[in-house]
């Protein structure tokens, strides 16, 4: 392992967390605005929702617009209760992970701060900086609800309801599971008598909503399963319980090796760029949800779409796939990274999406977090029960269920993307198509009626080589489709745009559209206005990746597919290699590295670029006792352990002509030999093909 030389630095630490809702005599209140104030960026929070008398974390990100600077290098977060102003604290463009801060000198500005709110109601929050002594800068404002505690009583009495539920269904079924009809009758004139229950909504014979009077909801969703045990509908088993995924916590004082809760790829949405093409799909991530894969062996929705992908001449999709448990909360709530997602889930009447995760109250994450959105209605618990033919019923696991309020309330926007939702009953109502639509997704595809697993699996895979394959747009992907087996679902959809496709040519090459969207990224890839006193070789905006800045996991890279014309022949591009292995870990094992890769149409490699520590020093004289021609930019660009040099912008070109007439992938990619500890970032700009 590395050994490291610490240097012991002191830090005068300023605390400024846990604020209650009332203005306190020592926070300023803030003067109104003046005539020269002006909107300067964007804020983002990583809640919309806390809860009454919780100590509830938030990180406060406010991304200030390329150009503005502030007179005394922070901002203001204030909060707005009645029109009333009050300063509560920084936010600060540091690095401090602690903060909340990713990068220092990126122009992001971050602060995390506990709040314990005593009532409930809605609160707005701005972000201001001071650009002058006779002008501010400031965020729109945005919005936290603040919601009513969930007691362990009114959690209890959901699950004791719903677990008696169960019980009297298995007695109005009476041992046959062709009673199901008059069971069903039954059960919702049961539940309609119990304490604590408002309303039930009945399902056709598949399931019911149980709403509380505490506000929150549940429901048993069943199915009848066949001679062998199967279910063939999106509707009853629940997940297999043996496969959990491991969390790690974030070391604060060295590079974070866990995922981040908190970085979102959307977040730098500034108001006043360019949009992506309203007609192209923002990437080519693909994201595969089957919560319930084990209770379908013999149809697998994921492996069809991936062989299908695998066909394209685009050799540029990435897959992301998870399984029974592993598809959780924690995955739905990064929905917005996605292009392209296929969710293959247990639905009802199209306000539901059941998850893989088992609802435990005992668990840490429901304390902090799951209980605030049972609360806010934006989850929901379940239980899924399969009627074997013997008329016995089996329950598995009571799991958590997302509800159209919690896609409306997923951190940033969706690039364009296309929903195809595998669920029962998917457009019957169309609460969640509108709200994936009204979050970013241009097309979501549904069914109207019960669906089978054969059927969605089928779907599934056109779906895949429409778009895909053949290029289709979303409209001209989009058929006639009707389920063979009653109750016959029609395969339908939601509109936000028939001219949806996948781009053929290089988008977003100067990165000027302010975000990432156009690339698809895996690791650490991301756009940012500056770093340090590094600005972009042009415009207002560059590209960057990173064996691991921040919260991020790991080494980084980005890509993008384009069908390389007849006409074109040079490929260009700047590029600024940044380092902490400079200078002494130049001649040692730990050798971080920069590619540029090309994917043929036949799926074959060629590296057009590469240079690791050692040969970037070689090229640029440097060595461990002397820079050579390489930069010093400590301490205006801080990573996590050393100092940092950097090779400035430097200029490259390709010749491409080979690969005319072809559909090729082109790969930056940042990575780490030897150890994930001292970072190396490739800043990214003004690519062109000509």
């Amino acid at each position: 392992m590395k050994t490291k030389i610490i240097y012991s630095v002191c830090f005068a630490l300023i605390i400024f967390f846990t604020f209650l809702s009332g203005c306190s005599e020592d926070n300023p209140v803030v003067n109104p605005p003046g005539t020269n104030d002006i909107i300067v960026g964007t804020l983002i929070s990583t809640s919309g929702s806390i809860t009454v008398g919780s100590n509830d974390t938030v990180i406060f990100r406010f991304t200030v617009n390329p150009g503005t600077s502030f007179t005394d290098s922070v901002s203001h977060l204030i909060k707005i209760v009645n029109s009333t102003e009050t300063e509560i604290g920084l936010l600060q463009d540091n690095g401090v992970l602690s903060n909340g801060d990713e990068i220092a000198h990126d122009n992001v500005y971050s602060g995390k701060f506990i709040f314990n709110e005593p009532s409930a109601g809605e609160i707005k929050y701005k972000a201001k900086g001071i650009i002058s002594s006779s002008s501010n800068g400031y965020s729109a404002p945005i919005t936290i609800s603040v919601n009513s505690q969930l007691t362990s009583q009114e959690i209890s009495t959901l699950f004791k309801t719903q677990s008696s539920a169960k019980n009297q269904l298995q007695i109005y079924l009476g041992g046959n599971p062709n009673n199901i009809e008059n069971a069903t009758t039954q059960l919702v004139a049961w539940l309609q008598s119990q304490p604590g229950v408002q309303s039930v909504e009945r399902n056709g014979n598949t399931g019911v909503i149980i709403y509380y009077t505490s506000g929150i909801s549940g429901g048993l969703l069943y199915s009848v399963a066949d001679a062998t045990g199967r279910i063939h509908t999106l509707g009853g088993e629940a997940a297999n319980d043996t496969l959990r995924r491991n969390k790690r916590s974030v070391p604060l004082n060295e590079q974070t090796k866990g995922m981040n809760d908190y970085y979102q790829d959307n977040a730098y949405p500034l108001n006043d760029n360019p949009p992506l093409d309203p007609n192209t799909i923002g990437n080519r991530n693909v994201l595969i949800y089957e919560p319930f894969q084990a209770a379908f062996p013999g149809y697998p929705v994921g492996p069809r779409v991936i062989t299908r992908l695998n066909q394209s001449t685009c050799k540029d999709y990435n897959v992301t796939t998870y399984t029974n448990q592993n598809a959780n909360i924690s995955v739905l709530s990064g929905l917005t990274s996605y292009g392209l997602v296929f969710i293959t889930t247990h639905g009802l009447t199209g306000k539901r999406i059941f998850t893989g995760e088992i609802a435990d109250t005992n668990l840490q994450i429901y304390k902090t977090t799951y209980r605030a959105m049972v609360k806010a209605g934006k989850l929901s618990v379940w239980k899924n029960i399969t009627i074997a033919q013997n008329g016995l019923l089996r329950d598995t696991a009571d799991v958590y269920v997302a509800t159209d309020k919690f896609i409306s309330g997923l951190s940033g926007t969706f690039p364009n993307s296309v929903i195809v939702n595998n669920s029962c009953e998917s457009t019957l109502n169309p609460d969640l198509g509108n709200a994936f639509i009204g979050k970013g997704a241009k097309t979501y595809f549904g069914y109207s009626k019960v669906v089978h697993i054969g059927f969605v699996a089928g779907i599934s895979d056109s779906i895949a080589k429409r778009m895909a394959v053949d290029g289709k747009t979303s409209g001209n992907a989009f058929f006639a489709a009707t389920d063979p087996e009653n109750p016959f679902a029609v395969f339908t959809k939601i509109v936000g745009s028939n001219d949806l496709s996948f781009s053929t040519t290089l988008v977003n090459k100067d990165y000027e559209l302010g975000t990432i969207e156009g690339w698809t990224k895996s690791g650490d890839g991301r756009v940012i206005s500056r770093l340090g006193t590094v600005n972009p070789a042009q415009g207002s905006f560059m590209g960057i990746i990173s064996t691991g800045l921040g919260y991020t996991t790991s080494s980084g890279s980005i890509s993008q597919c384009f069908l390389v014309q007849n006409t074109q022949s040079t490929l260009k591009l700047k590029w600024n290699f940044l380092s902490e292995e400079f200078l002494e870990y130049i001649h040692s094992q730990y050798q971080d590295y920069f590619k540029i890769l090309l994917v043929k149409q036949d799926g074959s490699q060629v590296t057009l670029f590469s240079r690791t520590i050692d040969e970037m020093a070689f090229q640029i004289g440097a060595d461990t006792n002397h820079a050579g021609q390489l930069i010093s930019v400590s301490p205006n660009i801080v990573f996590d352990e050393g100092g940092v040099y950097m090779t400035g912008w430097q200029d490259i070109s390709f010749d491409i002509t080979p690969y005319r007439g072809q559909t090729v992938v082109i790969i930056f990619k940042c990575g780490d030999v030897g150890d994930s500890i001292y970072d190396t970032a490739i800043l990214l700009d003004d690519i062109i093909i000509q």
